[in-house]
This record gives structure tokens, sequence and C-alpha cells, in this order.
């Protein structure tokens, strides 16, 4: 045991904890293209409370996830809190999945190029902030570096959401092998503001992202939880919790994908 945590402790003092990230970003940029051609299934689960802390309501819903080609893809409600969708809701749905089908390729192609961009923020995450390995830990994916990251005073962010960063703490698990993150834990040091005067993010809201590896290699969502307290507008007060969870993946048949 000694000799495995001293072998640990000296694989660690030769990685350079910011190119580690760096790489992770990059394959993880790779895997999100990758997961836009699996179908799964997604449930929603929020609940919301009120200025003392109690909870006002709860709501559950799933949705099938359906690859539609050229990295897009349709999210259609099949539940609400453990019920089916009532009719018009699936006869909403089924009209709007049939008008996503029948797009044009290049229209899909250009609004995945559109969500491409918008994740352009996380290639400021390697300058942003500050790394430091703190151990590694066995997960259910693998042997897996413990990253301990802390806003790195000055940044200039560049992208229209990397201003955030300099509000950000978080921890992140890297997969040893495969430079994936596993897991990600991030907590608002202080109040994030979004736009103007647009919403704000309070402080100690806490979001924790995890991803599973599939048979095939791919790395796809596995869960995302949020407790926030939020301000829209500077005037609505918006304290929840949210837990997604992603599972049930399969690469659907062409015949399938296109004629669910």
């Amino acid at each position: 045991m000694v000799i495995f945590t001293l072998s640990a402790c000296c694989s660690a003092a030769q990685i350079d904890p910011r190119e580690l990230v760096r790489q992770s970003i990059e394959n993880g940029q790779q895997s999100w293209k990758a997961a836009a051609d699996y179908a799964c299934t997604k449930q929603v689960r929020e609940r919301q409370f009120d200025s003392n802390g109690a909870e006002k309501s709860f709501a559950e819903d799933e949705f099938s996830v359906i690859p539609l080609g050229y990295g897009a893809s349709y999210e259609e409600p099949s539940k609400h809190n453990g019920a089916p969708v009532p009719p018009d809701v699936r006869q909403r749905s089924q009209k709007e999945l049939e008008k996503l089908r029948a797009e044009p390729p290049a229209s899909k192609q250009r609004r995945f190029e559109k969500a491409v961009a918008e994740r352009a923020y996380m290639e400021e995450v390697p300058d942003a902030f500050t790394f430091r390995i703190t151990g590694t830990e066995h997960l259910s994916t693998g042997p897996a570096w413990v990253i301990e990251a802390t806003p790195k005073p000055g940044y200039e962010p560049k992208s229209r959401y990397a201003h955030v960063f300099a509000k950000m703490r978080g921890t992140l698990w890297i997969d040893q092998k495969d430079r994936q993150w596993v897991k990600a834990d991030a907590v608002a040091a202080d109040n994030v503001s979004f736009g103007v005067v647009v919403a704000r993010l309070a402080k100690g809201s806490h979001i924790l992202l995890e991803q599973e590896k599939l048979p095939s290699g791919d790395w796809v969502p596995k869960s995302l939880e949020a407790k926030a307290a939020a301000r829209v507008f500077m005037l609505f007060a918006h304290n929840f919790e949210e837990n997604i969870t992603y599972n049930n993946y399969r690469k659907p048949a062409p015949l399938e994908a296109q004629a669910r």
C-alpha cells in the first residue's frame, strides 16, 4: 500500500495538470459530437423552493432523445409525473419531429455548428484556472486523477460565457486511460451574472456532472445535478434543484432513426 501511494504521488508529480485538462477538453469535445449519434432516455426531475426553503413544486418528465443525423437530435416527451403525456402534447411533438426530419442536411449542420460554437468557452478552461492534482480515485470507469481547479487571477475571458470562470471553483475527475472527464463538481464562490441585468446565479450554487463509458468506448453524459438560487431580470427569485439522468443508450438503425 505504501509503495502504491508513493508510486501514485510520483506519477502525479510528473504530470502537468493544465495539459491534462487541455487534453480532456479536446477529447470531450469529440465525444460530445459522437454522442449525437446515440438515442437514449432522458429524465428530468425539478424541485422549486420558496425563500424559506419549503418545497413549492415537483415535476418529473421523461423524453426519448432521437438522433436526426448531422449532429441534430430531438427530445420527444413521453411521460410527465409518471404518466404518459396527453394526446395533444404527443401530436404536437410528432408534428415537430416530422418537421425536423424533413429539414435539409445543411440546416441541421448549421444548427449543430452553432451549438459547437456556443461551447467554445470550454477551450478557455486551461487558461482560466490554476490546477493541482490532489490524488487519484478508483471509479466505476477505472482510475482517475482528482484535480482541483481555482480561478487564475487576472485572466481576461475571450468568449461570451467565459466570464463566469472567475467566480467558479471546482474539482475534476479525469480518467487516466482515456483522458476524459468522469466527473466535474463546480461551486459558485460568488454571485455570477449573465448579461447586463438578465440573470444572476447566487453564491453557493452547485453543479455536478458525470459521464459514463459505453461498451463501444464512447463517452456520453450520465447525469447532471444542479442546486441553485437564481434571479431573473433582477425581479423573480428562482430556487431550485434539478436532476437530469440519461440511460438506455443505443445507436438506432438508419430506418429506425428516420421512421420511428
